[in-house]
C-alpha cells in the first residue's frame, strides 16, 4: 500500500496570493497535483513489479484550508486499488499482487496526525518501508512482526533526475551501453491508470475536459 498526506514536494503552492498555480490548473498539468507529482509513485510500481491492471479508484475535491486547494477547481484527493499484471521487465516478479494507493494533497496543518510519504511493499517473508516521493528518506526491512531489522540509507543526489537525464543523454549521443530504463510505454500505462481513476471527477477524460469545469461532477 501506498498512503501520502501533504502536498508531496510540490513547489508554489503556499504562496500568499490567490493565483492558480499551473500544478493545479487542469487545463496545463491536466488535473490535480496527482498529475504532476503522484504519477511517479504509479511509474516507480509499474517499473518495479509490473503493470496495474484491472485499476479502480476515484477523486474528490476536499477543498483544504490552503488558498491555493480553495480557488483551485482540481481533485485533492485520489484513491486507487488495482492488480500487478504479468511482464518481462519487472524487478520483482509480482504478478496478481494487490496495489492500495491514496494521495491526500487536501492534508490540514490542524491534522493531529503527522503528514506522510509511505510506501510498503510486503511479501511473506517481511516488507519494505520506504517514502515514494521523497529522494532522501532511508529505507527500512522489516519482519513478518513489522520490527526494523535493517535500515538502509543513501546520499540524496543534487539533482533528484540528473542520473536518468544523463543515461538519456547518452544513448541519444550513441552510447548504446548506457541505455536509459524509461521508455515511452511506461508513461502511456501510467497515463491511461491516471485518466481511470479521475474519469468520475471530470465526466471523462477522453475530450477536451479542462474546456468545460462547469459540468465536472467532482467539483460540486
Amino acid at each position: 500500500p501506498f498512503s501520502t498526506k501533504g502536498m508531496g514536494g510540490a513547489r508554489g503552492m503556499d504562496d500568499d496570493n490567490d493565483a492558480v498555480p499551473w500544478r493545479l490548473d487542469a487545463r496545463k498539468s491536466g488535473g490535480g497535483l496527482i498529475m504532476d507529482v503522484g504519477c511517479h509513485v504509479i511509474d516507480r510500481i509499474d517499473y518495479l513489479f509490473g503493470p496495474l491492471k484491472d485499476v479502480k479508484g476515484g477523486a474528490k475535491r476536499r477543498c483544504g484550508s490552503r488558498l491555493k486547494l480553495k480557488v483551485a477547481e482540481v481533485e485533492d484527493y485520489v484513491s486507487l486499488s488495482a492488480t500487478i499484471g504479468s511482464c518481462e521487465w519487472s524487478v520483482i516478479d509480482s504478478a496478481g499482487a494487490s496495489v492500495d494507493c491514496i494521495w491526500d494533497f487536501g492534508y490540514e496543518d490542524e491534522d493531529p496526525t503527522s503528514p506522510m510519504d509511505e510506501l510498503i511493499i510486503s511479501g511473506p517473508n517481511g516488507s519494505l518501508k520506504m517514502a515514494a516521493m521523497s529522494p532522501s528518506l532511508p529505507i527500512y526491512v522489516l519482519d513478518t512482526n513489522e520490527a526494523v531489522i535493517k535500515t538502509l540509507t543513501f546520499e540524496q543526489p543534487e539533482h533528484t533526475a540528473q542520473r536518468l537525464v544523463q543515461l538519456v543523454t547518452n544513448e541519444i549521443s550513441g552510447a548504446k551501453e548506457n541505455t536509459a530504463p524509461s521508455r515511452g510505454e511506461n508513461a502511456l500505462r501510467t497515463s491511461k491508470v491516471l485518466d481511470t481513476v479521475l474519469a468520475g471527477y471530470y465526466d471523462g477524460r477522453d475530450d477536451a475536459f479542462w474546456e468545460r469545469p462547469d459540468t465536472w461532477p467532482g467539483r460540486h
